[in-house]
């Protein structure tokens, strides 16, 4: 693998000017039913809860019209698929509304068969399983509170239902965590998935704004500017933006003057 420096130097050069966020994450719902290691969702102290189904609404429509291409995820702090009934309202409105780019990023505990066909066919265009290990052991060791072999059947009778619906199905991906004690693993993890039709992503822990401690922590003198900053947009639950897309917390200043985007 390259070096953290390396890799900065690589990230710096795809960065430059924009006019609307390339990517606009959505915090569905603020919970999560697992306790992962590479995760800060354990000390979280702000309110939980779920995004009321008009401010998402009010959401999408300002997407719609500024930039129907942006990447809209339906991502952040928590997990969507606690929330299944609300996470099809909101893909589908997306869908009809005329976002051209949804994406869904799940643990796959609980995109259970009773739930792939209804996502499949909201037309979104990528969904995400976050899986970082192959053996029963390694995953459930970071994974905490999974079960490998539910993710696994998950994520492979998903990948089954989008080729046998078609009609341009999403792209399925998983997303390998490089952390010490994973990376041995990766190897077979990778052949597996890419045979079952999946993409394989494998990519490095992030800090989540300092509270992780990781490789990409370099000396100030090797940084760049922040991605996340320059591209991303956040919006919790809640409807507060956090100016800092890696806050969690949202403790470092917020958007507005009330810190809202809008009314729940």
């Amino acid at each position: 693998m390259t070096t953290a420096v390396e890799e900065l130097e690589r990230i710096a050069k795809t960065l430059g000017p924009s006019v609307y966020p390339k990517k606009f994450a959505i915090e569905l719902c603020a919970e999560c039913n697992l306790n992962c290691s590479m995760c800060h969702h354990n000390t979280m102290v702000r309110p939980k809860g779920v995004m009321p189904l008009a401010l998402f609404k009010r959401l999408a429509d300002q997407i719609a019209v500024d930039a129907p291409n942006t990447e809209l995820w339906i991502s952040f702090c928590g997990e969507p698929l606690l929330e299944p009934e609300r996470l099809l309202e909101v893909l589908r409105y997306a869908r009809d509304v005329g976002l051209k780019n949804v994406n869904l990023n799940t643990n796959g505990v609980l995109l259970t068969p009773e739930w792939a066909d209804q996502i499949i066919e909201t037309g979104l265009k990528l969904v995400v399983f976050g899986i970082d290990g192959f053996s029963k052991e390694v995953f459930e060791s970071f994974r905490v509170l999974g079960d490998r072999d539910i993710v696994y059947a998950n994520a492979e009778h998903f990948l089954k239902r989008r080729d046998a619906i078609g009609k341009g199905g999403p792209e399925v991906q998983v997303q390998f965590i490089f952390m010490d004690g994973n990376e041995h693993e990766f190897d077979t993890l990778r052949d597996y998935w890419l045979e079952r039709g999946a993409v394989v992503k494998a990519r490095r822990q992030l800090s989540w704004g300092g509270q992780l401690d990781t490789m990409l922590n370099v000396p100030m003198d090797k940084r760049i500017p922040c991605p996340w900053a320059l591209t991303m947009m956040h919006v919790f639950w809640d409807g507060r933006v956090p100016r800092c897309p890696g806050d969690t917390e949202g403790t470092d200043g917020l958007e507005g003057d009330d810190g809202f985007v809008g009314n729940a």
